[in-house]
């Protein structure tokens, strides 16, 4: 059993013009699902004894974009 994880979603604006409700938006959008996603596919990949989470994520993961810092940071930049 394979499961495909593409999840995404980007307020673009500068980073101090981020509200705190677009950094919760960004964190549960992107990084919860995530989390979520795994704990729900987890029975399955079990019973099916063996099995694949794939996750899709983004260029903004490896390269800091000027327009949402916090869009990038749940994609992986650091």
């Amino acid at each position: 059993m394979q499961t495909i994880n593409n999840v995404g979603a980007i307020r673009s604006k500068p980073t101090l013009e981020h509200t705190a409700e677009d950094f919760s938006f960004h964190i549960s959008t992107n990084l919860e699902s995530a989390y979520h996603f795994s704990q729900l596919a987890h029975p399955l990949l079990k019973a099916s004894g063996c099995g694949n989470i794939v996750f899709i994520s983004s260029v903004a993961g490896v390269v800091s974009l000027s327009i949402s810092s916090i869009y990038c940071a749940t994609k992986g930049t650091y």
